[in-house]
């Protein structure tokens, strides 16, 4: 009696998970769970360019997307800049402090949107609120 528990135990998981994995492709989240009028900060690593520019957030990842199947083996997937026109592009944060535009993770900490320049970063100011420090 104890397997016939465990076995229909496992029937069920296992039916439950195929439910969650086909429904996964219908639902709304992913790219297209992102609003058309919202706007991500992007910057172009090439040094002689520099720009930085806001672009549409689910415009930015479904060229991103868009790039990472037609080369599926690159490391890293960079967009095509609007002002050097080379794949140079890539998500970007910008400073609320000192208006400093940055490649996110720059700032060299476990908070991705700690500013290189000046060191202010809203979500560890947040974080700090929370736990009191």
């Amino acid at each position: 009696m104890k397997n016939v528990i465990y076995a229909v135990v496992i029937l069920v998981c296992l039916l439950v998970a195929g439910v969650v994995i086909f429904r996964g492709g219908s639902d709304s989240s992913g790219v297209d769970s992102i609003s058309d009028d919202e706007q991500m900060w992007v910057t172009c690593t090439n040094k002689a360019c520099g720009a930085s520019y806001e672009m549409g957030k689910k415009q930015y990842y479904k060229e991103l997307a868009a790039k990472a199947k037609d080369n599926p083996e690159a490391m890293m997937v960079l967009l095509t800049c609007k002002e050097c026109n080379q794949d140079k592009v890539t998500e970007a944060v910008k400073c609320e402090k000192c208006g400093e535009v940055f490649i996110k993770g720059a700032g060299g900490s476990e908070f991705p949107d700690k500013c290189p320049k000046c060191g202010y970063s809203k979500v560890e100011t947040r974080w700090k609120k929370r736990t009191g420090q």
